[in-house]
């Protein structure tokens, strides 16, 4: 896969049409968050359209990192709730990880489009005249089809990743802008951190991960009424979105099977115990 293809795909006119209909989509999405506003209503199924627009909330905390460092150490637990910040490592560290080959590096391609390609909205809003529901009706239109583009965009970018032009000369311009070979930011397993420079500076680079410590307390390693001892209430984050019902229902599926499998693990993890349990009294009898 050379950059051609992705010529070829501004060349239609498809970069365009991509931010037309991302800008259309985003000025609906305003317009329906402002609405609901008004009726004070948190969700709003719009069922003859097949969309759902509501606002979500939630708490945002501080921890007592240092605190939880510790405790996570002393469980034995600490290298599985947590991930090394790649922001905190110092120059030494990284040319010695890098030296060892314990850093993970991946290649992205980033387009730049120059002032000729630049998108401006020009034309007339024409929907902003419209109902709230005929508004609905064009943004899961032109949601969908800057979703089929985007799709298509993406998997352009990731394929010029191994062009021979971008490995070589790291950047192009063409008459449409310019096409980059960048790295993302690299990743280091906490385990490989660990063995190189030891426990006391881990502390100093690592960041809780508290989705692994649900996940480690469905496990039994750990007590989350003991982990959320140590955070302090911070602030409420209200996030609008506006989604088709379809793709709602997915989340709401995923979450259901995120939970059952920690239902799951504590379940199995207290039939452990019980076991364990009965043996050592029939041991000991």
């Amino acid at each position: 896969m050379t950059i051609f293809h992705l010529n070829h795909f501004i060349e239609q006119g498809k970069y365009t049409k991509m931010k037309q209909y991302e800008f259309i989509t985003n000025s609906i999405k305003e317009n329906v968050r402002l609405f609901q506003m008004n009726t004070e209503e948190l969700r709003i199924q719009w069922k003859e359209i097949g969309v759902v627009s509501k606002f979500v909330s939630n708490k945002e905390y501080n921890w007592d990192k240092d605190v939880l460092k510790e405790m996570f150490y002393d469980l034995g637990i600490l290298v599985h709730a947590c991930s090394i910040c790649i922001e905190k490592l110092d120059e030494n560290q990284l040319s010695i990880l890098l030296n060892s080959n314990m850093i993970r590096k991946e290649q992205f391609v980033r387009f730049s489009p120059n002032h000729k390609l630049k998108f401006q909205f020009n034309g007339d809003i024409w929907w902003a005249d419209m109902n709230i529901q005929d508004q609905l009706a064009v943004w899961q239109e032109y949601h969908r089809k800057h979703e089929l583009l985007s799709i298509e965009w993406q998997k352009l970018r990731k394929l010029a990743c191994s062009s021979r032009i971008l490995l070589n000369e790291k950047k192009v311009v063409s008459d449409y802008g310019t096409i980059s070979l960048l790295e993302a930011k690299p990743a280091v397993l906490v385990q490989h951190f660990l063995s190189i420079f030891g426990i006391n500076e881990l502390f100093d680079v690592v960041v809780i991960d508290i989705s692994r410590v649900e996940e480690l307390a469905a496990r039994g390693y750990i007590c989350m009424s003991e982990v959320n001892k140590y955070r302090k209430f911070k602030d409420v984050n209200v996030k609008f979105f506006l989604i088709e019902i379809s793709k709602e229902q997915s989340m709401y599926e995923f979450n259901q099977r995120r939970l059952q499998l920690l239902s799951y693990l504590s379940v199995t993890r207290t039939k452990e115990v019980n076991l364990y349990e009965l043996v050592q009294n029939d041991f000991f009898m």
